[in-house]
């Protein structure tokens, strides 16, 4: 046994670098320059926001380096759910 984690490669680290970027640039927009969601509280979509929040929390944990041990938590904390979740959350909340 290496000690070696299977998502220890190059590719997995350029993986985890880019998800730990994109939920930063998120993170930065969102907080601030609130305006690029809605003008005021009103028109805020709520229900989509919280899909890109939690994508972009999914990016954060992965990008950090956690690797579940529960089979239960892998597919909450991997990286397809999360991009999945913040592409079809930044679609609804910036785009539609």
């Amino acid at each position: 046994m290496t000690g070696k984690s299977p998502s220890s490669g190059k590719g997995a680290r350029l993986l985890r670098a880019l998800s730990f970027a994109v939920a930063l640039l998120f993170a930065a927009l969102i907080v601030l320059y609130p305006r690029a969601i809605a003008t005021d509280m009103t028109t805020v979509p709520h229900g989509w926001l919280v899909v890109l929040l939690l994508g972009m929390s999914s990016a954060w944990v992965y990008g950090l380096g956690f690797e579940p041990q529960h089979r239960l938590l892998r597919p909450l904390f991997h990286p397809a759910t999360a991009w999945l979740l913040m592409l079809v959350g930044a679609w609804q909340v910036f785009l539609a």
